[in-house]
């Protein structure tokens, strides 16, 4: 059995780095992830990155993913919905002439020093997408 299903017994923090290079075929992984690793007790964390940084934005293009017609954009907002904390990388805002106002409700921007002492965390298990 892959160790992310049990993440309870493994580590207590899950931060996940979503960067997707592969939206259609990580956006669903990443989810599904998340909410595994939540079920099992572990606090997540989901830090957006370089293209996945667009999620956030409000009105942002949707596509929908087969098998249940759900679009990375919905995920992540059934994430937040769940209790995940969802950050923003710092540059993306100002270099895409955006501010906090654009981002969909639950998402903040990162602040750089929080991000390293989570991820510095023993306990925390570090997964990129």
């Amino acid at each position: 059995m892959p160790s992310f299903l049990l993440a309870a017994d493994c580590w207590e923090h899950c931060y996940i780095l979503w960067f997707m290079a592969a939206l259609k075929k990580r956006g669903c992984l990443t989810r599904l992830l998340a909410t595994q690793t939540m079920k099992e007790g572990a606090t997540v964390n989901v830090l957006l990155c370089g293209k996945a940084c667009s999620l956030a934005v409000k009105n942002s293009p949707e596509i929908l993913l087969k098998p249940n017609d759900k679009s990375p954009q919905m995920l992540l907002k059934n994430l937040i919905q769940n209790g995940v904390n969802v950050e923003l990388c710092p540059p993306y805002l100002p270099n895409k002439e955006k501010n906090t106002s654009d981002l969909i409700a639950g998402v903040s921007v990162a602040k750089p020093s929080l991000v390293a002492d989570k991820l510095l965390h023993e306990d925390t298990k570090i997964l990129s997408y």
